[in-house]
Formats: C-alpha cells, structure tokens, sequence
C-alpha cells in the first residue's frame, strides 16, 4: 500500500522534508506518542517527537542511499548488517537517532551561554513550515510519522536551535591555515587497462562457469572423512562374528582403522592447502601476459609523452586509439587518502609540466602522471576552508562529549522498542510532484525562512551522509571510487 501525498512548498527546515512529497509502504501498530522514551536530566522526552525525527532522518537515508545499498544487500537494509559488526544497521541508525535528540536537547539547555536564541520571527516561519508540511503530506505519513502540528515544531525549532549552537561553539577555533598545510596540485593521467569491459565480463563468466565444474567435482571427489568410522565399524563386525579372534587379529583391525584416520586427515589436509594455494594464485599465464601488453601500452605513450609539448592533446589522441585507455585528472594533497598512494608519492615536489618518469601500477591498470599544477590555488583555498571546518567540527564535538559525559540520559528501551522500520519512507522527486506544486504552492515571504532552509540541508542532508558512510563496506568504498573517477 503506497500513501502519496501533494507536495507543498514548506519553507524553512521543512523544505527538505516537503520539497517534494513523501511517499510511504508499510503497516505497524499505531504508536502511543504519549509515552515517555527517554529522559535527559529529568525532563521526559515523549516518543512522538523521538519518531518523527527517527522518520525524518529515515526518509533522508532511504531517499538518497536507499537504491544504493540495495542493489547490494537486497529490499531489507535495516536488517542487514552494513557495518559488519555483527549489529543489523536499524539498530545502530536507530541508536544515532537517540544521539542526534540528546545533542540537540543539549545545545538548547546551552543557548543562553552563547547568547543564541530563537526569534518571534523565527517562531512564526517554523510554525508556518509545519503547517504547511502536515498540510502536503497525507494521513498514512502523518501517522507514521508521529506528524503533529506540535512535534514538527518542536523538531524544527530544535533543528534551527542545533544549526544556531553549531555555529556559536566551532567560532572561536584557529582559521590560520598555512599554504603548506593546505597544499594541492593537480594531476592529469592516462591510465591503461588490462581488459576492456567487454572482455572482464566474458573472462567473469568463463570463470564462473570453471568454478561451477570445479565446485561438482568437488562434490564427486567427496574426502574420506569416515574411513576412520568404517574401520572401526568393521572391527566391530569382525568381534561379533568371532568372538574367537586373536588379540593380534584385533590389533591389526585397529592399527588399520588408525592408519585409515590418519590417511584421512592428512589427505584432508592436503586438500585444504591445495585450495588455498589455488586460490592465492590470482594470476595464471593469460593474465600476466595480459597485464605486460598492458604495460606496454603504457610505456609507449609514456614515451611519447615525455617528447610532446601538449600532454592533454597526446592523452586525447591514445585514448581516441586504445579502447582500454581512458584520461582524467585528481586534485590532491600529500596527506590525502585518494588516489592512490602510489600517485600520490610518484608526483610529489615535482614542478609544473613535469611527466612522471616512470608507469605507475595501480589495482592491474597502469598510470602516465602529467603534474598540470603544483600548486593549485584555487583548490588550496578550498583545502583551507576544509581544513577550518574540521577543527570548527572539532571544537563542537568535544563541547557535545563534555555536556553528554555531564548529563544524566536514559532511555525507557520497552518504549523505544517500538520505534520500527514497517514503512518505507522516500522524498519524491520534484518533477514528479511539480504539476501539484505549481496548483498549492504560494509565496512565503516571514523573516528567518533563510535561516532554517540553510540548517536544513546541513542537518538534513548531512546526517543522512553521516549515516551512509557508516555503512561503508569494500562494495561502497569501490563504487565511491568509481565514481569520484568518473566525476574527475
């Protein structure tokens, strides 16, 4: 059962949430919003507000990432364990959650020691933002959501409030930031392939299918682990069929099954080595020649390189050439993490123009590094104003451990409990919903609406790409590369 609803323009911190509608999938018991969830230093907090920020923040993630992780871990990513902690990943979100409502309820116990406050002006374009996202969004969602004309407000106002104190408590850090520390350059590259997708694909399913040929064999050649047991069952037999036998008749039985174990065990350990061995071996004579032809591409061109006056017309002209060479560039510091250290080293305290004098490996493919820039300006004073917002993040982190370590919060976990994933949440797209708009959207014009749409994205929006990076895996951490690749 799919709930839409119109898509109303809600200003403020609820345009995040209403920009477009929101469109829900899923039954659940009716939620007691009454109920207390947890208290922070005495002052009940009721589960209604608790859900309507778990379903805000619900709806940011599945929008955004949603689609993502499940191509990967399939329709139920809450149950999943993302992380591999051995935690289903609703658990840990719904735990942040908590986390998120402690700090905010925090920040608003502090306002007054960094002379934040929250304006009549601002209390009216928060009033009129929930107004008008309960007035866009149907009751299936509303339900769900916990989306009383009370908990929007209270959400919003402790939004705008944590967006203020956010603010006020990273001012005071140090924005002197040295060219040094800040250093970029610029590096353009031609990166040369082992295999063209084409061929990746038809070597995946050859191997695909050996693996499946050599999984039945496998099972044909099943290993003698019950020799042991056979032999002993057998001097069993031999016992009952002749009580008369020898002692030395017994000791052979059981010597033989003995020596049967043991043939058993050291073929089963043989076997297992085997297949680790086998499976070590990544690369058989196809693949090594593959990838030498592969560096050879690459030493050709870098030759050419070398001689050519213009770098970016003679990677234009391979690449038009060679199917499996592509071109593009990074803009990095020493410090980074991305690309690859390998690149990171080769082009370090090299001057403007300066063609790495050697092919770079990386993960199978090979790299001609063209140094564009050694000192990128721009990106410089970009890296500095990076560089400033983690220590102002810095700042406020270890303000919000001081008050957490300070404060007495506990959570009634019977009522928490019944915070659950029975509805899927997503923001619809905006041209699906833009005939709607066009027919109830009004200009909203009330003080303070700059404000709270600015503290919307960043806590909207950047939560949910918090939340996403904690579930980063090897697949995430591959497809990020791929496409930060594609984007340069």
């Amino acid at each position: 059962m799919k709930a839409r609803v119109k898509r109303g323009l809600v200003v403020g911190l609820a345009a995040c949430m209403a920009a477009a509608s929101l469109a829900g999938c899923g039954k659940g018991k009716e939620l007691d919003t009454t109920a207390t969830v947890a208290t922070l230093d005495g002052e009940k907090i009721p589960v209604g507000l608790a859900n309507c920020l778990f379903r805000y923040q619900q709806a940011q993630f599945e929008t955004y990432y949603g689609s993502w992780l499940k191509s990967y871990y399939g329709d139920d990513i809450w149950s999943a364990d993302l992380t591999g902690t051995g935690t289903a990943y609703g658990d840990s979100f719904k735990d942040e959650i908590m986390t998120s409502l402690e700090k905010m309820l925090l920040a608003e116990k502090h306002m007054d020691d960094y002379g934040v406050e929250i304006t009549e002006e601002d209390k009216a374009a928060i009033a009129a933002a929930a107004e008008e996202f309960i007035a866009a969004n149907g009751e299936e969602v509303l339900k769900k959501m916990s989306a009383t004309a009370e908990n929007v407000e209270r959400m919003l106002t402790l939004y705008t409030i944590e967006h203020e104190m956010e603010h006020a408590m990273g001012a005071d850090v140090d924005t002197e930031v040295s060219d040094e520390e800040a250093a970029q350059r610029t590096v353009s590259y031609v990166r040369f392939d082992v295999k063209s997708e084409e061929e990746t694909e038809e070597e995946t399913e050859a191997g695909s299918e050996e693996s499946t040929e050599a999984s039945e064999t496998e099972k044909e050649t099943a290993p003698a682990e019950t020799s042991s047991e056979a032999a002993v069952t057998e001097a069993e037999a031999t016992k009952t069929e002749s009580a008369d036998a020898t002692e030395a008749e017994t000791e052979a039985v059981t010597e033989n099954a003995a020596e049967a174990e043991t043939e058993a065990v050291s073929e089963n350990t043989t076997e297992a080595a085997t297949e680790e061995e086998t499976e070590a071996e990544t690369e058989d004579e196809e693949t090594r020649a593959a990838k030498a032809e592969a560096k050879e591409r690459a030493e050709a061109f870098l030759a050419v390189a070398k001689e050519a006056d213009d770098f970016a017309a003679a990677a234009a002209e391979v690449t038009e050439n060679d199917a499996d060479a592509s071109t593009s560039s990074y803009t990095f510091g020493d410090d980074d993490t991305y690309p690859d250290e390998a690149i990171i080293n080769a082009t370090k305290d090299l001057e403007d123009g300066t063609v790495v004098d050697e092919v770079i490996e990386v993960n199978d493919s090979y790299y001609v590094l063209h140094v564009d820039d050694a000192f990128d300006e721009e990106a410089v004073e970009a890296k500095k104003e990076e560089i400033i917002a983690a220590r102002r993040q810095e700042a406020v982190d270890a303000l919000y451990e001081e008050w957490m370590d300070a404060a007495e919060f506990t959570v009634d976990e019977e009522v928490y409990a019944k915070l659950i994933f029975d509805i899927a949440l997503t923001i619809e797209s905006e041209e699906a919903t833009e005939a709607d708009t066009e027919a109830t959207t009004e200009e909203t014009t009330e003080a303070g609406t700059e404000k709270a749409t600015e503290a919307a994205t960043e806590a909207g929006t950047e939560k949910a790409a918090e939340a996403a990076t904690e579930a980063g895996t090897e697949k995430a951490t591959e497809a990020e590369t791929e496409a930060a690749e594609t984007e340069k």
